[in-house]
Protein backbone atom coordinates (compact mmCIF):
# COMPACT_ATOMS: atom_id res chain seq x y z
CA UNK A 1 0.00 0.00 0.00
CA UNK A 2 2.94 2.37 0.55
CA UNK A 3 3.68 4.99 -2.11
CA UNK A 4 0.40 4.18 -3.84
CA UNK A 5 -2.66 6.17 -4.85
CA UNK A 6 -5.80 4.20 -4.11
CA UNK A 7 -8.97 4.98 -6.02
CA UNK A 8 -11.78 4.43 -3.56
CA UNK A 9 -13.92 5.79 -0.76
CA UNK A 10 -11.67 7.32 1.91
CA UNK A 11 -13.70 5.96 4.81
CA UNK A 12 -13.75 2.42 3.49
CA UNK A 13 -10.06 2.40 2.56
CA UNK A 14 -9.00 3.72 5.97
CA UNK A 15 -11.10 1.11 7.73
CA UNK A 16 -8.86 -1.48 6.11
CA UNK A 17 -5.64 0.16 7.37
CA UNK A 18 -3.90 -1.07 10.53
CA UNK A 19 -4.17 0.81 13.80
CA UNK A 20 -1.25 3.13 14.64
CA UNK A 21 0.20 2.75 11.15
CA UNK A 22 0.47 6.36 9.92
CA UNK A 23 2.87 9.08 11.10
CA UNK A 24 0.98 12.08 9.75
CA UNK A 25 -2.10 13.13 7.81
CA UNK A 26 -2.14 16.17 5.56
CA UNK A 27 -5.32 16.49 3.55
CA UNK A 28 -7.69 18.89 1.82
CA UNK A 29 -11.26 17.55 2.09
CA UNK A 30 -14.19 18.90 0.12
CA UNK A 31 -15.47 22.02 1.87
CA UNK A 32 -19.08 21.59 0.75
CA UNK A 33 -19.04 24.81 -1.26
CA UNK A 34 -19.89 23.12 -4.56
CA UNK A 35 -16.59 24.53 -5.82
CA UNK A 36 -18.03 28.05 -5.49
CA UNK A 37 -20.43 27.27 -8.32
CA UNK A 38 -22.88 30.14 -8.64
CA UNK A 39 -20.86 32.40 -6.32
CA UNK A 40 -22.13 35.96 -6.78
CA UNK A 41 -18.72 37.51 -7.25
CA UNK A 42 -17.67 34.93 -9.83
CA UNK A 43 -20.79 35.65 -11.88
CA UNK A 44 -20.19 39.38 -11.46
CA UNK A 45 -16.57 39.11 -12.60
CA UNK A 46 -17.52 36.92 -15.54
CA UNK A 47 -20.14 39.46 -16.62
CA UNK A 48 -17.51 42.19 -16.54
CA UNK A 49 -15.03 40.05 -18.44
CA UNK A 50 -12.45 40.12 -15.64
CA UNK A 51 -12.93 36.60 -14.34
CA UNK A 52 -12.57 34.45 -17.44
CA UNK A 53 -11.04 31.60 -15.46
CA UNK A 54 -14.12 31.29 -13.24
CA UNK A 55 -16.01 29.20 -15.77
CA UNK A 56 -13.10 26.77 -15.78
CA UNK A 57 -13.09 26.67 -11.96
CA UNK A 58 -16.78 25.83 -11.74
CA UNK A 59 -16.26 22.10 -12.18
CA UNK A 60 -17.78 19.87 -9.51
CA UNK A 61 -15.75 17.52 -7.35
CA UNK A 62 -17.17 14.52 -5.53
CA UNK A 63 -18.81 15.03 -2.11
CA UNK A 64 -18.61 18.81 -2.40
CA UNK A 65 -22.18 19.48 -1.32
CA UNK A 66 -23.87 19.31 2.09
CA UNK A 67 -22.50 15.77 2.50
CA UNK A 68 -18.96 17.17 2.85
CA UNK A 69 -19.46 17.95 6.54
CA UNK A 70 -20.85 14.50 7.26
CA UNK A 71 -17.94 12.89 5.43
CA UNK A 72 -15.34 14.92 7.31
CA UNK A 73 -16.85 14.07 10.68
CA UNK A 74 -17.09 10.40 9.74
CA UNK A 75 -13.41 10.05 8.80
CA UNK A 76 -12.08 11.63 12.00
CA UNK A 77 -12.38 8.45 14.15
CA UNK A 78 -10.56 6.50 11.44
CA UNK A 79 -7.84 9.15 11.29
CA UNK A 80 -7.40 8.82 15.06
CA UNK A 81 -7.30 5.03 14.86
CA UNK A 82 -4.60 4.83 12.20
CA UNK A 83 -2.42 7.68 13.49
CA UNK A 84 0.38 6.82 15.90
CA UNK A 85 0.20 8.52 19.34
CA UNK A 86 1.59 12.04 19.11
CA UNK A 87 1.11 12.15 15.34
CA UNK A 88 -0.75 15.03 13.75
CA UNK A 89 -3.61 15.56 11.34
CA UNK A 90 -3.29 18.79 9.34
CA UNK A 91 -6.51 19.56 7.51
CA UNK A 92 -7.18 22.39 5.07
CA UNK A 93 -10.44 24.21 5.68
CA UNK A 94 -12.36 27.25 4.45
CA UNK A 95 -11.90 30.59 6.19
CA UNK A 96 -14.26 32.74 8.22
CA UNK A 97 -17.87 33.53 7.51
CA UNK A 98 -21.27 32.75 8.92
CA UNK A 99 -23.90 31.98 9.86
CA UNK A 100 -22.34 28.57 10.56
CA UNK A 101 -18.55 29.05 10.35
CA UNK A 102 -16.98 25.91 8.98
CA UNK A 103 -13.53 26.39 10.48
CA UNK A 104 -15.02 26.64 14.00
CA UNK A 105 -17.28 23.62 13.55
CA UNK A 106 -14.51 21.45 12.07
CA UNK A 107 -12.10 22.50 14.84
CA UNK A 108 -14.62 21.43 17.49
CA UNK A 109 -15.22 18.12 15.73
CA UNK A 110 -11.47 17.48 15.57
CA UNK A 111 -11.16 18.26 19.27
CA UNK A 112 -13.89 15.74 20.09
CA UNK A 113 -11.84 12.95 18.53
CA UNK A 114 -8.25 14.16 18.62
CA UNK A 115 -6.53 16.89 20.61
CA UNK A 116 -6.89 20.20 18.79
CA UNK A 117 -3.58 22.01 18.60
CA UNK A 118 -3.71 25.08 16.35
CA UNK A 119 -5.56 26.96 13.64
CA UNK A 120 -3.01 28.15 11.08
CA UNK A 121 -4.03 30.96 8.74
CA UNK A 122 -2.74 30.73 5.19
CA UNK A 123 -2.76 34.30 3.84
CA UNK A 124 -3.14 33.74 0.11
CA UNK A 125 -2.31 37.33 -0.75
CA UNK A 126 -4.43 38.50 -3.71
CA UNK A 127 -8.11 39.31 -3.21
CA UNK A 128 -10.24 36.21 -3.36
CA UNK A 129 -13.86 35.45 -4.09
CA UNK A 130 -16.86 36.57 -2.11
CA UNK A 131 -18.91 39.74 -1.78
CA UNK A 132 -18.54 41.41 1.63
CA UNK A 133 -15.11 40.65 3.14
CA UNK A 134 -13.78 38.81 0.10
CA UNK A 135 -12.02 35.54 0.87
CA UNK A 136 -8.25 35.96 0.80
CA UNK A 137 -7.17 33.28 3.25
CA UNK A 138 -7.78 29.68 4.12
CA UNK A 139 -7.19 27.68 7.28
CA UNK A 140 -5.12 24.63 8.14
CA UNK A 141 -6.47 22.96 11.29
CA UNK A 142 -3.91 20.94 13.24
CA UNK A 143 -4.78 18.26 15.79
CA UNK A 144 -2.78 15.42 17.33
CA UNK A 145 -3.54 11.94 18.61
CA UNK A 146 -3.10 11.86 22.40
CA UNK A 147 -0.83 9.40 24.09
CA UNK A 148 2.63 10.80 23.34
CA UNK A 149 4.42 14.09 22.86
CA UNK A 150 3.49 15.93 19.68
CA UNK A 151 5.63 14.96 16.70
CA UNK A 152 7.40 18.28 16.09
CA UNK A 153 10.67 18.56 14.19
CA UNK A 154 11.34 22.30 13.96
CA UNK A 155 14.27 23.60 16.00
CA UNK A 156 14.11 27.29 15.10
CA UNK A 157 11.28 28.26 17.49
CA UNK A 158 10.17 30.71 14.77
CA UNK A 159 7.13 28.93 13.34
CA UNK A 160 4.10 31.24 13.39
CA UNK A 161 0.42 30.33 13.21
CA UNK A 162 0.13 32.40 10.05
CA UNK A 163 1.67 31.65 6.66
CA UNK A 164 2.40 34.94 4.94
CA UNK A 165 2.22 35.40 1.16
CA UNK A 166 5.20 33.81 -0.54
CA UNK A 167 6.66 32.24 2.61
CA UNK A 168 8.87 29.34 1.49
CA UNK A 169 7.36 29.72 -1.98
CA UNK A 170 3.77 29.07 -0.77
CA UNK A 171 1.57 30.92 -3.23
CA UNK A 172 -2.06 30.75 -4.30
CA UNK A 173 -2.76 28.67 -7.39
CA UNK A 174 -5.35 29.74 -9.93
CA UNK A 175 -6.37 26.43 -11.54
CA UNK A 176 -6.54 25.93 -15.27
CA UNK A 177 -9.18 23.88 -17.02
CA UNK A 178 -6.75 20.96 -17.11
CA UNK A 179 -6.08 20.98 -13.37
CA UNK A 180 -7.99 19.97 -10.25
CA UNK A 181 -10.47 22.74 -9.38
CA UNK A 182 -9.13 23.33 -5.85
CA UNK A 183 -5.35 22.79 -5.92
CA UNK A 184 -3.10 23.58 -2.97
CA UNK A 185 0.57 24.42 -3.53
CA UNK A 186 3.07 21.62 -3.01
CA UNK A 187 5.03 23.91 -0.69
CA UNK A 188 2.03 24.22 1.67
CA UNK A 189 1.98 20.48 2.29
CA UNK A 190 5.78 20.45 2.51
CA UNK A 191 5.74 23.06 5.27
CA UNK A 192 3.60 20.88 7.53
CA UNK A 193 5.28 17.63 6.52
CA UNK A 194 8.63 19.06 7.61
CA UNK A 195 7.17 20.18 10.94
CA UNK A 196 5.38 16.95 11.86
CA UNK A 197 7.31 14.08 10.27
CA UNK A 198 10.81 12.83 9.59
CA UNK A 199 12.32 11.02 6.59
CA UNK A 200 10.94 7.52 6.21
CA UNK A 201 7.67 8.32 8.00
CA UNK A 202 4.31 7.55 6.37
CA UNK A 203 2.19 10.53 5.28
CA UNK A 204 -1.46 9.94 4.37
CA UNK A 205 -3.62 12.19 2.21
CA UNK A 206 -7.11 10.70 2.33
CA UNK A 207 -8.51 13.29 -0.12
CA UNK A 208 -5.55 13.35 -2.47
CA UNK A 209 -7.00 15.25 -5.43
CA UNK A 210 -4.28 15.81 -8.01
CA UNK A 211 -1.51 14.57 -5.73
CA UNK A 212 0.40 17.64 -4.60
CA UNK A 213 0.69 16.41 -1.00
CA UNK A 214 2.11 13.15 -2.30
CA UNK A 215 4.66 14.98 -4.44
CA UNK A 216 5.80 16.92 -1.37
CA UNK A 217 6.11 13.72 0.67
CA UNK A 218 8.07 11.96 -2.07
CA UNK A 219 10.48 14.86 -2.51
CA UNK A 220 11.06 15.05 1.22
CA UNK A 221 11.91 11.37 1.53
CA UNK A 222 8.68 10.30 3.23
CA UNK A 223 6.58 7.30 2.37
CA UNK A 224 3.03 8.17 1.40
CA UNK A 225 -0.46 6.86 0.78
CA UNK A 226 -3.04 8.72 -1.29
CA UNK A 227 -6.77 8.08 -1.51
CA UNK A 228 -9.26 9.66 -3.89
CA UNK A 229 -12.61 8.42 -5.14
CA UNK A 230 -12.34 9.95 -8.63
CA UNK A 231 -10.30 8.02 -11.22
CA UNK A 232 -9.39 11.17 -13.15
CA UNK A 233 -7.63 12.66 -10.14
CA UNK A 234 -5.91 9.37 -9.39
CA UNK A 235 -4.48 9.39 -12.92
CA UNK A 236 -3.52 13.05 -12.68
CA UNK A 237 -1.79 12.45 -9.34
CA UNK A 238 0.19 9.53 -10.69
CA UNK A 239 1.32 11.61 -13.67
CA UNK A 240 2.24 14.56 -11.43
CA UNK A 241 4.34 12.43 -9.09
CA UNK A 242 6.23 10.87 -12.00
CA UNK A 243 6.77 14.23 -13.70
CA UNK A 244 7.57 16.53 -10.79
CA UNK A 245 9.67 14.18 -8.73
CA UNK A 246 12.24 14.13 -11.51
CA UNK A 247 12.78 17.85 -10.96
CA UNK A 248 14.08 20.02 -8.14
CA UNK A 249 13.49 18.69 -4.63
CA UNK A 250 11.30 20.50 -2.12
CA UNK A 251 14.34 20.93 0.15
CA UNK A 252 16.15 22.71 -2.68
CA UNK A 253 13.08 24.83 -3.40
CA UNK A 254 12.80 25.86 0.25
CA UNK A 255 16.49 26.74 0.39
CA UNK A 256 16.07 28.94 -2.68
CA UNK A 257 12.99 30.61 -1.17
CA UNK A 258 14.99 31.48 1.96
CA UNK A 259 17.73 32.98 -0.18
CA UNK A 260 15.27 34.96 -2.31
CA UNK A 261 12.10 35.62 -0.22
Amino acid sequence: MLNTIICGDALEVMRGMPENSVDMVFTDPPYGHNNNNGDLISRWEAALGVGEYMEEMNRPINNDGPEANELFRAVLPEIRRILKPGSCCCCCCGGGGGPDPQFARWALWMDEVLEFKQMVVWDKGPMGMGWHYRRSYEIVLVAMKPGAACAWYDTTKKIENIIRPGYLGIRKIIPTKDDHPTPKPIELAAHFILLHSKPGDIVLDCFAGSGRTLVAAEKLGRNWIGIDNDPQWQTMAQDRIYRECQQVTIAQAIARAKEHP
